[in-house]
């Protein structure tokens, strides 16, 4: 009687257990916090890529060749003394000075000189005179006589006026100073050592002096020049290109020949020393595709650019034709109005 009580017991107790467990592990549940949902990171849409781009266009591709060139004479003049020695008296010209012909340029010390040819001047009018009056009242013994010593106080005066020469430099030509040593009134001066060198202007032509003569090797005589000085254009022609100078064996003057271009002056307004812009048409084409040639790129032998296609980019190789510093000709490979990235 008491065991099975007992066991009725240990049953419910176990039940409410159970149910006590049950109600705690509930209400446990409730206290928690609940959990909230991960948000979801916003949609980014991706940055729009940008190109530079260019269209291919038609036009006209030019070559051409320009530099810088001087205006200079064909014909100067060294101006210098034949004897050594001689203190410079004075300077009457400077470098730029525009001179005459005859016109005294530097005269040499010699004060001496000068009072005896001032001497023999007076001598020989004297004579002159002598000569008159035995005309008009000696004898013809007297005459002859008088006419030797005119003969010999003329030899004397023109020996000296010789010498006096000698002592000036006198400009040969009308003409420019474009050199002028540096020397100075009380230097003596060396004989032949050039002093001065006057250019003709009635003679003048434009020189190029290149420092890299292959530039030149497609230049040729006659051919076309475009002439800018001043703002004013001229239409001129070549008239020497290295070519077109034979070979003297003079290293100097070699080196020179191979280094210079000549182009002609004919109705040029300029003076000696002024510069003008020059240029030659190389090459010449029409109605030709055109890119700049930033947009070609190279890969080994390959050319090929960057053709844009809708949002796309696609490779096409091309065919290059005439190049300039900037532009190239496209023979193949692209169509008017394409676009294409440029290869920044």
């Amino acid at each position: 009687m008491a065991r099975p009580m007992w066991n009725r017991i240990r049953t419910t107790a176990l039940g409410l257990g159970i149910v006590g467990l049950v109600i705690a592990t509930l209400s446990g549940c409730s206290l928690l916090p609940r959990e909230e949902e991960p948000i979801a990171p916003p949609l980014v849409k991706p940055a729009e890529q940008k190109f530079d781009v260019v269209e291919v266009r038609k036009g006209e591709l030019t070559t051409y060749f320009s530099g810088t060139a001087t205006i200079v004479s064909k014909s100067t003049h060294n101006i210098f003394f034949k004897q050594n020695g001689a203190r410079v008296a004075d300077i009457f010209v400077s470098q730029g000075d525009e001179v005459k012909k005859g016109q005294l340029l530097i005269q040499l010390e010699n004060e001496d000189l000068k009072l005896r040819l001032e001497l023999q001047r007076i001598a020989y009018e004297r004579t002159q005179m002598d000569v008159q009056r035995a005309i008009k009242g000696g004898g013809s013994e007297e005459i002859e006589m008088k006419k030797l010593d005119l003969k010999a106080a003329k030899l004397q005066l023109d020996a000296l006026e010789t010498q006096w020469e000698r002592t000036q430099l006198v400009s040969p030509i009308d003409g420019l100073v474009i050199y002028m040593a540096d020397i100075s009134p009380g230097e003596n001066v060396s004989a032949y050592a050039n002093l001065m060198t006057i250019a003709d202007p009635s003679q003048m032509q434009l020189v190029y002096k290149s420092n890299n003569p292959a530039e030149l090797a497609r230049l040729a005589v006659n051919m076309p020049v475009e002439v800018t000085m001043n703002k004013a254009e001229y239409t001129s022609t070549i008239v020497q290109v290295p070519s077109s100078v034979p070979i003297t064996g003079d290293q100097a003057m070699d080196d020179y020949s191979m280094r210079t271009l000549i182009v002609s002056t004919n109705g040029l307004k300029g003076r000696i020393g002024d510069l003008a812009q020059i240029k030659v048409f190389l090459d010449k084409k029409a109605d030709v595709l055109i890119l700049p040639k930033t947009a070609i790129r190279n890969y080994l032998n390959r050319q090929y650019v960057q053709l844009l296609d809708g949002d796309r980019r696609k490779e096409v190789d091309v065919e290059v034709g005439l190049t300039t510093t900037t532009e190239v000709e496209i023979v193949r490979g692209l169509s008017e109005g394409d676009q294409i990235v440029l290869n920044n």
